[in-house]
């Protein structure tokens, strides 16, 4: 059960980025478990018994971070959760998370590093029929909690028009919720805040999912 995230989880966090060797972790090894691991597992659980999408699975981040890839620091200062297509490279393709660091939390929708292929089927699609796109974003803008923080080309791709190069534009699609440090944060009904704000976004996690299962079935 989520009893919610506590001072003590932000206290964590704070030490590790500021202590990110293996002698202060393997001090505070219990304080990891208790106030940041296994509030994260009981949050992601409590998620995905209020909210799912047929078809993907939860994955939950662990602290410690491949050294050979990360210039030898050996811990993460975040974890996080995911609802995503079961893949290899969880980048390519559309993801809902949540993840905790010591600033705070946040929510959202991301689709990090999409091929160039989805991206051309993408722009394609925008300018054949703009509105199946433009509703969604439309609709998040009314919301109002989540902040666009899409990557755009800098040399801007050929083909679109003044009306739509705000979203012709997109290198990647990213949508955000910022949850600050207190009670929304340590609150023992954030799943429900967080269901709430994943129904929201699936609809465009089923935009870009339908555009990769057409690239699929075009192969």
């Amino acid at each position: 059960m989520f009893n919610g995230f506590t001072p003590a989880t932000i206290d964590f966090l704070w030490g590790i980025r500021f202590n990110n060797n293996r002698d202060w972790f393997q001090q505070h090894k219990s304080e990891y478990q208790r106030d940041l691991y296994e509030p994260m597992l009981a949050l992601a659980q409590a998620v995905r018994e209020q909210f799912s999408i047929e078809g993907t699975i939860l994955k939950t981040s662990r602290i410690y971070r491949d050294v050979r890839y990360s210039g030898g620091i050996p811990y993460k200062e975040h974890l996080w959760f995911c609802i995503r297509q079961d893949n290899v490279f969880w980048s390519e393709h559309p993801s809902l998370y949540f993840q905790i660091e010591p600033e705070g939390g946040s929510c959202g929708f991301i689709h990090y590093a999409p091929k160039a292929a989805l991206m051309n089927l993408y722009r394609k699609k925008l300018m054949d029929k703009p509105d199946d796109f433009l509703k969604l974003t439309e609709r998040l803008e009314r919301d109002g909690r989540f902040q666009d923080m899409s990557a755009r080309y800098k040399r801007p791709k050929p083909g679109g028009t003044p009306e739509l190069d705000h979203w012709y534009q997109l290198k990647n699609c990213f949508f955000q919720q910022q949850i600050p440090v207190g009670e929304e944060l340590f609150d023992p009904q954030l799943p429900e805040r967080l269901a709430d704000s994943f129904r929201t976004l699936e609809p465009l996690y089923h935009y870009f999912r339908k555009l990769e299962q057409e690239l699929e079935r075009a192969q």
